[in-house]
């Protein structure tokens, strides 16, 4: 049944409140540029959090060693979703050499995720320049969106964002519903789980979460939490 703005916004009160039980985030490409002060603040936490990202990103950095013409994609990519810089070598420590430990990162693979959701944002959302000349062409915006939103969709997992750059992406094809101004006690309790908030001071945070209603077309919005 399709809801209306207030089933949304009770939808979300509702989703926020367990965020005081959450410990899982997906990490949005574009919080990356901050995993190296998420990496040095997990030490200091009392719970320890498990960050959800695409299976794609440490396949690239593999295939990568093997083959330089990876490292343009992910340069590419990320470029795409943020203007600050991602260091490509702590990727490797942290997804290839799991060099630490005491983080918890877990791949999100195919099996975890709404194939629906997956599937249409394949096929839908694209950037030529990202389009690998793989046997057959692969997608690369569209997989990483498509994994990131199936997962959401299916684990009800928020997605932690620096910019709304993924929004930009999709907003052409699924709703999106700004709740800036809203719920802002709880979003605070939220990011101390998971982010150094006194060493990321400035920085503009944003929660993703997914709201299932009939006026999408594959049974979801996002709404996007606005600090």
């Amino acid at each position: 049944m399709e809801k209306n703005v207030d089933d949304i916004i009770q939808s979300i009160a509702d989703m926020i409140k367990d965020f005081e039980k959450e410990n899982r985030v997906i990490i949005d490409l574009s919080a990356y540029p901050e995993l190296p002060n998420i990496v040095q603040a997990q030490k200091r936490l009392d719970i320890i959090p498990v960050y959800y990202v695409p299976d794609t990103i440490p396949m690239l950095l593999k295939k990568a060693k093997e083959n330089e013409q990876y490292y343009f994609f992910l340069s590419k990519l990320f470029t795409k979703w943020t203007t600050r810089f991602i260091d490509l070598r702590l990727l490797n420590k942290i997804f290839i050499e799991r060099e630490y430990d005491i983080l918890k990162f877990e791949l999100i693979t195919k099996e975890m995720i709404d194939i629906e959701t997956y599937e249409f944002c394949y096929n839908k959302i694209m950037e030529k320049e990202l389009l690998i000349e793989l046997s057959p062409e692969f997608n690369l915006i569209g997989d990483i969106i498509g994994k990131i939103l199936g997962f959401a969709k299916k684990s009800k997992v928020p997605i932690l964002m620096l910019n709304q750059k993924l929004v930009r992406y999709i907003k052409k094809e699924i709703p999106i519903f700004d709740t800036a101004n809203m719920f802002v006690d709880k979003k605070q309790q939220f990011f101390s789980r998971f982010i150094p908030l006194k060493k990321t001071r400035g920085i503009r945070w944003f929660i993703g979460i997914t709201i299932g209603t009939a006026i999408s077309p594959i049974g979801f919005i996002l709404a996007v939490i606005d600090p």
